[in-house]
């Protein structure tokens, strides 16, 4: 008798630590977000086209935290709850630099979490009202072109409509390279106003190309000339891309200049075979 309530004493305590070990779990509720679409009005915002590669999701206001595209996020939260999701991008093509972009309206609605469900969302997106985009060229109108050789450049600039090589739309820039080995460089034919002091400004374009190219701009002064600024640099890529370039401080930087210029530059080594430089849907916005 004395043993078996040693052992049933035993028994209840190793129930007991078992619990205390494996305590009960909440069940989560899931948010799916799947992909973003982006709306705009092309007359006076451009191209639809996007590159958004996160999710940042907010419930009640809680940063949930960034996930990457297509994602399955658990929430412990249950109930109706306000749920917030931006559209994050690669700022300068950097996954470093994953942020939401901050001219895209966030997403926002009232979801019933379930434990053990789904709730999915494919987010419906827009730029802010307030925003000014002071160049566009999609370069669907064939018969001119807002780009032109530039430096010492070897290249052949022109539009294509080849659809092998464009887009979408009509058309897109091409600039190749005949020699073996050389440069090309383009640049914006008109120079642009842009605001300074911190004021946010970025360029966006979608891009294919052969080989490995750089961004830069062009600064110039009254009195002093053209100063040239370095800003990304960018992988060859056999599909299209999107690339969000962030512009405020190398234009904030330039506290006295006049007016400003986007270039573009690909160096071409010998036998490195064809260059070749699609861009389409340029567009500064601030």
């Amino acid at each position: 008798m004395k043993h078996n309530y040693l052992f049933l004493l035993l028994l209840g305590l190793t129930l007991s630590s078992c619990n205390l070990i494996n305590p009960d779990e909440d069940v989560p509720a899931y948010i799916e977000v799947k992909e973003f679409s982006l709306s705009t009005d092309p007359v006076i915002q451009g191209s639809s086209s996007s590159g958004i590669t996160d999710a940042w999701i907010y419930v009640d206001g809680q940063l949930l935290g960034a996930f990457e595209l297509p994602c399955r996020v658990p929430v412990l939260s249950s109930g109706n709850r306000e749920v917030l999701i931006g559209a994050g991008i690669k700022i300068n093509g950097l996954s470093a630099t994953r942020a939401p972009y901050p001219f895209y309206r966030f997403y926002s609605a009232t979801a019933d979490l379930i434990p053990g469900e789904s709730v999915s969302f494919s987010p419906e997106i827009a730029y802010f009202d307030s925003l000014i985009f002071p160049f566009i060229s999609n370069f669907d109108d064939l018969s001119g072109n807002r780009f032109e050789a530039s430096g010492g450049s070897d290249t052949l600039i022109g539009l294509t409509s080849n659809p092998a090589e464009v887009f979408e739309g009509a058309g897109s820039l091409k600039a190749s390279l005949l020699r073996d080995s050389g440069a090309v460089e383009f640049q914006m034919v008109d120079a642009l106003e842009l605001p300074k002091q911190g004021t946010l400004v970025y360029l966006e374009f979608d891009y294919k190309c052969s080989h490995a190219f750089g961004v830069g701009l062009r600064s110039f002064y009254a009195t002093s000339g053209t100063r040239t600024t370095s800003l990304i640099n960018v992988f060859p890529s056999e599909t299209w891309n999107k690339m969000y370039v962030n512009l405020t401080r190398a234009v904030s930087e330039q506290v006295n200049a006049v007016n400003y210029r986007i270039f573009f530059q690909s160096l071409k080594e010998p036998g490195s075979g064809p260059l070749n430089l699609y861009i389409d849907n340029v567009k500064i916005v601030y």
